[in-house]
């Protein structure tokens, strides 16, 4: 018969069990589905090992931070938080979350029970995003990795909040620094070989608009007929073409701006009369396209049968552009960076350079654009010395 040794009162029992290990039984509470007793075992090779054991688990009955145990595994905790919890994320979000658990976090920490995962095994695997053999030979940029780490985070955030986890063990990871991204610009020197190599490009309207008015990426493919203002030469920027690729289809849907605030920018004349090209260039591509045409969002800037243009398709024909003349290093958003500092340049002050780009504060748009170029150096020199010569020198003549 097997040995059994009665604690105090609501503590629980502690066995020895025939195959020579130790065994204590508690009650947790009642089950409100069916009114019974929820009770648990704990198992272990002496009385000594488990009696600690109870001791700790029944303390936290006592003081409230009791954690009923689960079964979920990380893999099966975050197919259930992405499932049931993230119906709030945007298509293009919930797309994103979805290839970084079934790529990154699945793999590395899936089989781990979800109330066994510590600190220890996250910052592991943190660590290893960025080396390349644990990544099919490629690493991930720490902006990437952070990113990664994120959906992990949010995930157990919410384990903590529902009662599965005491406390969500990836909160004291070190993450990687990520650098401050360098602004790339289109210098005044490569501006005319810049506009040129445009020119044959079929995007190459596109790629002016963008240049003369500094919108990101989603907002110009998401530019349509009835934001722009002819009489008064202002664009209403109220939205952006989000899209995300799924079985090898390109999903488009219209989101909100980044920051969620819309604004208003007045454009130089030349870009209205680009954009009128434009138009007359979509009524010629409607007419030759017939029944096939279907512009569903009445966009600016469409392929030949009005769908909304492939956002990676636009990148790979300006990258092709910028290499042609020697500017591998450069992206879309360098035409966004050129025009803020075309802007300064030319005198803009930084609330209407700020509200041009739809930044959230001025303060972000100094911090961003705070490296001056030489020639605002060399402008601003000229300006102090054309004060001191009309000022002070002259006065004291």
């Amino acid at each position: 018969m097997a040995q059994r040794k009665k604690r105090e009162s609501g503590s629980g029992t502690i066995t020895k069990r025939k195959d020579g290990r130790w065994e204590a039984r508690y009650t947790s509470g009642i089950n409100p589905a069916t009114g019974k007793p929820i009770r648990h075992c704990i198992y272990g090779k002496t009385q000594k090992a488990v009696a600690a054991k109870l001791r700790e688990v029944t303390r936290d009955i006592d003081t409230g931070s009791y954690i009923e145990p689960t079964q979920y595994t990380v893999a099966e905790w975050m197919q259930t938080y992405l499932a049931e919890y993230t119906m709030n994320l945007k298509p293009y979000a919930l797309h994103s979350y979805e290839a970084v658990i079934r790529n990154h976090i699945t793999p590395a920490l899936g089989k781990i029970k979800l109330q066994a995962l510590n600190t220890v095994q996250i910052q592991a695997f943190v660590n290893s995003l960025c080396r390349p053999v644990c990544n099919g030979g490629k690493a991930l940029s720490p902006k990437t990795a952070k990113n990664v780490y994120g959906v992990l985070h949010r995930g157990l955030d919410l384990a903590v909040r529902i009662g599965l986890l005491r406390c969500n063990p990836a909160s004291s990871c070190i993450l990687p620094k990520v650098p401050k991204p360098e602004i790339k610009t289109i210098t005044d020197e490569q501006l005319d070989r810049f506009l040129a190599a445009c020119r044959p490009d079929p995007f190459y309207r596109l790629y002016l608009v963008d240049l003369f008015t500094g919108m990101r990426q989603g907002e110009i493919l998401g530019l349509s007929w009835p934001d722009i203002d002819w009489e008064h030469g202002s664009l209403y920027l109220h939205q952006q073409l989000q899209q995300y690729l799924t079985q090898g289809d390109c999903n488009c849907y219209m989101n909100t701006l980044k920051n969620g605030k819309s604004r208003t920018i007045t454009v130089a004349p030349t870009v209205l009369h680009i954009l009128q090209e434009q138009r007359l260039l979509q009524n010629r591509q409607r007419m030759a396209a017939g029944a096939l045409w279907e512009n569903e969002f009445n966009l600016v800037f469409t392929n030949d049968l009005g769908r909304p243009l492939n956002r990676r398709t636009v990148y790979k024909h300006l990258k092709k552009i910028l290499a042609g003349i020697g500017m591998n290093d450069c992206y879309f958003h360098t035409l966004r960076h050129t025009f803020a500092t075309l802007s300064l340049q030319n005198g803009d002050d930084v609330l209407t350079v700020k509200e041009n780009l739809g930044h959230h504060s001025a303060a972000f748009t100094l911090n961003t654009y705070g490296h001056l170029t030489q020639a605002m150096r060399r402008d601003s020199a000229e300006r102090m010395e054309k004060l001191i010569q009309t000022t002070v020198i002259s006065k004291n003549a």
